[in-house]
């Protein structure tokens, strides 16, 4: 059954018009200097502080490297503050978040907030020297108890609110709710990492801990490039429903503003669970488990396409399915936040 969503509402929040100043050299120092502390930071007692077990762990496979996906009550505040601070120090780094901001809010990680739905779960990616080589996080439902998709009363996840859009009563099913929806966000690697085995591994372990993190999603949704998270997506087997032509838009009190005035558009998405999700899992893991001198990653392409053309290939979504070069060309660099 083929999913439809609601067309974009008219953007709520038009483009302001006030020229953007750019930002001050106290500010650009301050963002430099985040950079720099965050880059010291260590981590490699954290695998041994979380509480509890990990909701899921990779490591053993011979890379130096070890992934775990957490909800953010098992992280000790120290450790929480240190993540988020990683992730502050990425997005400046990149230009996705406003120096400006930051300085003027003496900010040295992103805000603490306390979920009203389910927990945000956190996957991070060390190296066996304790830096943070990569991390996503898949944000929950804003709504405190679950409601069907198309309760006019849910919340709405950050992207909706972006791209002042509607995104999931097009995929409203008996049993399905908003607690069982996830948002992908913030997916990145280091900007430290040199190019290399370990960093081309890192969003693979990324990808195998986060989605494995929790057996019960039934959807995700995000924003994306054609060429970023959409197309792993669907070399994944899920079939993204893409809203175009949305005006993206946050005020500029909120640090990731800038990620919407970029020249490379991103678009609101949302995909059911594809049936065979667990299989095409279960062949990254394999593939990870291989020796590294191996032509590792050609096999988890081949692995995860010939999966897609057994399900019927229900998830390229015709005209934008990657051919065998494109997935083969997969980088899986940062994803928009």
């Amino acid at each position: 059954m083929t999913s439809r969503l609601a067309q974009p509402t008219a953007a709520a929040s038009p483009h302001p018009t006030t020229p953007v100043n750019p930002p001050s050299r106290a500010a650009r120092r301050f963002a430099e200097e985040i950079v720099r502390l965050h880059d010291k930071l260590n981590y490699r007692r954290l695998p041994d502080c979380i509480e509890g077990e990990p909701l899921y762990r990779v490591d053993g496979r011979g890379d130096g490297l070890i992934t775990l996906s957490v909800r953010q009550s098992q992280l000790p505040e120290s450790y929480l503050r240190g993540v988020l601070g990683f992730r502050l120090a990425q997005f400046l780094q990149l230009g996705w978040m406003d120096p400006e901001l930051a300085y003027r809010r003496a900010l040295y990680h992103e805000p603490m907030t306390a979920p009203s739905g389910p927990e945000t779960i956190h996957t991070l990616t060390l190296t066996d020297t304790g830096r943070i080589a990569g991390y996503v996080a898949l944000v929950g439902s804003p709504d405190p108890v679950a409601l069907p998709l198309e309760a006019p009363q849910r919340g709405l996840f950050p992207a909706e609110e972006a791209h002042h859009v509607e995104l999931l009563t097009g995929f409203a099913a008996p049993q399905r709710t908003t607690h069982q929806v996830y948002e992908i966000k913030r997916f990145v690697k280091a900007g430290w990492m040199a190019s290399g085995l370990q960093r081309d591994r890192v969003p693979w372990h990324l990808i195998l801990a986060g989605l494995s993190s929790q057996p019960e999603m039934q959807m995700v949704v995000g924003d994306s490039r054609e060429d970023g998270a959409l197309r792993l997506l669907r070399l994944l087997g899920y079939d993204p429903v893409v809203i175009a032509d949305t005006v993206p838009w946050l005020p500029r009190t909120e640090l990731m503003w800038p990620s919407y005035e970029l020249p490379e558009v991103a678009m609101p998405f949302a995909a059911a669970r594809p049936r065979k999700l667990a299989d095409s899992l279960a062949a990254i893991d394999t593939a990870l488990g291989m020796d590294t001198a191996t032509d590792w990653r050609g096999k988890a392409i081949a692995d995860l396409m010939s999966l897609r053309r057994e399900s019927g290939s229900a998830g390229y979504g015709g005209s934008q399915a990657p051919s065998s070069r494109q997935a083969h060309s997969t980088t899986l660099e940062t994803e928009r936040p």
